[in-house]
């Protein structure tokens, strides 16, 4: 299983467990992920598990799959994004100012 996975679960576990609301309580989950990924570090670091890569990469993306909207998260928070367009499941495709396909009147 992929580092970032197991982080995720782990987060999600305790959130059900302890009866979060990761949409009302982002600041609760944030804690809890930094919580976790630190408890993860240290067990990647005795080659129990597998390494993270970026710490700080881990816990945004953490974040924003357990309270946020996943992959388009980033896109949402994007003020340049001006469109988005899901065409299949694992295939969004995003629309700034800068790269729109059509020229606007």
């Amino acid at each position: 299983m992929e580092a970032l996975s197991i982080v995720e679960d782990e987060v999600r576990e305790l959130v059900r467990r302890r009866g979060l609301d990761p949409a009302k309580q982002p600041t609760v989950i944030k804690s809890l992920i930094e919580e976790v990924i630190r408890d993860y570090d240290e067990r990647a670091l005795l080659g129990a598990v597998p390494s993270l890569n970026s710490l700080d990469s881990a816990r945004q993306a953490v974040f924003d799959n357990v309270a946020g909207f996943g992959a388009l998260q980033p896109l949402l928070d994007d003020p340049t994004v001006e469109e988005i367009w899901i065409n299949a499941p694992h295939d969004p495709e995003n629309y700034s100012q800068s790269n729109f396909p059509f020229e606007l009147r």
